[in-house]
């Protein structure tokens, strides 16, 4: 029966264990890359997210102030007709 010496060991160990070390510094390495691209991705998205909302609260604040103009037309119109038909009460009598 062979001896195995501490070095044949470690022989055997390094054919075994640094090819599939590679390996598996090769994966991590791809996962990486994707995980970058990821986060690219991700960044990208949120840029155009946060314009598409700037964008959104622009509009939405146009349209506040169009409704306020027009808030503000309608009370006058009321106001002339409340004094129209106080004239025309005045006169009818």
């Amino acid at each position: 029966m062979a001896v195995l010496t501490a070095a044949t060991i470690k022989k055997i160990l390094e054919g075994i264990i640094v090819p599939e070390m590679q390996v598996v510094e090769d994966r991590l390495a791809s996962i990486e890359g994707k995980l970058r691209a990821v986060h690219s991705e991700i960044k990208r998205l949120d840029d155009r997210i946060d314009n598409g909302l700037a964008s959104v609260k622009a509009e939405v604040a146009r349209v506040d102030e169009n409704l306020t103009f027009t808030n503000k037309r309608l009370d006058e119109a009321l106001d002339i007709r409340e004094r129209l038909a106080a004239l025309e009460a005045r006169v009818g009598h």
